[in-house]
């Protein structure tokens, strides 16, 4: 099915990491940094957004950014874009320079920004390129320290979240990143949360997400959503698995796809692989019965539809 679309929440708190494409160097000589870096001071008061952490490496980059109402995807494609396009004119170069896709966690900050900010410092440590992070000159920790100055990062959030005064949350730093990281961190700070891996928070945070920009999860395994589906059309579940092509087999099977990749029950492959079938078949199936049927594609339609499957089930069949 397609990609899960991003989460757009004006004023929220974002973890972004934008890699090379195929890994290549986005970054070749401190020119390249200086330049870029330029480049973003101009976006942030641009388009009222504010970063609280940022570690760059020579085919990445990782930064915490609080957007303001221009959604993060259209902060990254000017940002990207115009980079590529001042490294292709410096060393003339072409070509796609980033991923097409970059990742993004919608943040609690409340919960998880100080955390977040100790596993992006703490990065080049744990890969291997330094012993102790203020060696790494390229990331926003030794701003943190007081050792060094970057005037478009906003520190006042984390340091106000350490202590109340300037001078014992600066203190306050240096302890919590002496403190070691729970073991779980790393796969969480960087995945997102079991509920929607678009976010990183619980589930009452996962209230300030518009509605319907929300990710649905089901406890239902693929088997129960074939017995489902079946048992509510008045099939036979090895009617529904056989290789009969009639139509209304066609229509379980898209309702099965399309249910259980919604609720992130399976993938397509999964589901392709259980009911022996071609994936592209049953992604055309699921977009011509979506047209078909919209009453039957929502997600609560499997829960309290019986009567509704096997009503819409009685109509004259459209061609």
């Amino acid at each position: 099915m397609s990609r899960r679309s991003r989460l757009h929440v004006p004023g929220g708190l974002y973890y972004v990491v934008q890699r090379g494409n195929a890994r290549q160097p986005i970054f070749t000589d401190a020119s390249d940094y200086a330049t870029f870096e330029q480049l973003l001071a101009a976006m942030i008061l641009r388009c009222r957004t504010r970063v609280h952490a940022f570690y760059w490496t020579r085919d990445a980059i990782h930064f915490v950014v609080q957007i303001a109402d221009l959604p993060v995807g259209r902060l990254m494609q000017r940002l990207t874009s115009q980079h590529a396009r001042r490294v292709h004119r410096r060393h003339g170069d072409s070509g796609h320079l980033f991923q097409q896709r970059y990742h993004a966690l919608l943040v609690d900050p409340d919960r998880y920004l100080l955390r977040l900010i100790r596993h992006i410092h703490l990065m080049p440590v744990r890969a291997g390129i330094v012993k102790d992070p203020a060696e790494y000159t390229l990331s926003s920790h030794n701003a943190y320290l007081g050792t060094s100055h970057v005037p478009w990062l906003s520190m006042g959030t984390v340091l106000r979240m350490l202590a109340p005064r300037f001078g014992e949350a600066r203190q306050e730093y240096r302890r919590f990143m002496s403190e070691a990281a729970q073991g779980a961190d790393d796969d969480l700070l960087e995945k997102g949360c079991q509920d929607d891996p678009r976010v990183l928070g619980d589930r009452a945070f996962l209230q300030v997400v518009p509605r319907h920009q929300r990710l649905y999860r089901s406890s239902h395994s693929l088997d129960e959503v074939i017995d489902t589906v079946s048992s509510t059309l008045g099939l036979e579940r090895s009617d529904v698995l056989s290789r009969s092509r009639q139509r209304r087999l066609a229509l379980a099977r898209a309702l099965i796809t399309w249910y259980a990749t919604e609720r992130g029950i399976a993938t397509l492959a999964e589901v392709a692989r259980r009911l022996e079938r071609d994936p592209s078949t049953l992604f055309v199936a699921v977009e011509r019965y979506r047209v078909l049927r919209p009453d039957l594609f929502n997600i609560g339609s499997l829960r309290d539809s019986g009567p509704l499957l096997r009503r819409v089930l009685t109509l004259p069949q459209q061609q």
